[in-house]
């Protein structure tokens, strides 16, 4: 059984070094809807039986793109919001800072933030739950830090696969469960420490 993840492609949405709290969630809410900039993608020459996409327009034209099937969209697939760690109309940071601070507010589940890290993976295990796991090659696609997520769960189930630190756009990252696993049972570790 394979699982791959795809990230939407590269979006089109350039940004101001320094921003403010309020320019950097105007950049967001820009992001959201700008333009994908397409690529070839290299699916391994792999046939995948089911594609499950985030509902967000730029997943979906990414996934229009890889898999010529039928495609289940879910909002469970939604990336994690980043919204600014601190609110200052005056203070302007690099918006490399906003983008980590938030993900950091993320991991040690700080109420800026509206979704923390016990949130995020539930709502992966959540989606794992009702994936049709009969089917032997899964394609995902969706976004950056949620990959990043389905990445965690999938280790913790016994996938093996690709360590990735930074998920790039339009690239297909692949996980298996060994054969000696076979059939796979999806069943989560849920009274495990969340981290």
């Amino acid at each position: 059984m394979k699982i791959g993840l795809v990230r939407h492609f590269k979006v089109d949405c350039p940004h101001k070094v320094m921003m403010t709290s309020k320019e950097f969630r105007e950049w967001s809410e820009k992001y959201e809807h700008a333009r994908i900039l397409k690529k070839k993608v290299n699916m391994s020459g792999i046939h995948w039986d089911i594609c499950y996409c985030s509902d967000l327009e730029r997943a979906v034209e990414t996934a229009k793109e890889v898999y010529s099937g039928n495609i289940y969209v879910d909002k469970l697939l939604r990336e994690v919001d980043n919204a600014p760690f601190i609110n200052t109309d005056h203070l302007k940071l690099p918006f490399p800072i906003w983008h980590f601070c938030g993900r950091l507010a993320w991991f040690f589940k700080s109420k800026s933030q509206p979704e923390d890290i016990k949130g995020t993976r539930r709502r992966v295990r959540k989606f794992f739950r009702q994936i049709d796991w009969s089917q032997d090659n899964i394609l995902i696609v969706s976004h950056g830090f949620l990959i990043f997520n389905f990445i965690y769960e999938l280790f913790r189930l016994g996938f093996v696969g690709k360590e990735v630190r930074r998920v790039k756009n339009g690239i297909l990252y692949l996980y298996e469960i060994p054969d000696y696993k076979r059939p796979f049972q999806y069943h989560p570790k849920e009274k495990e420490k969340e981290l």
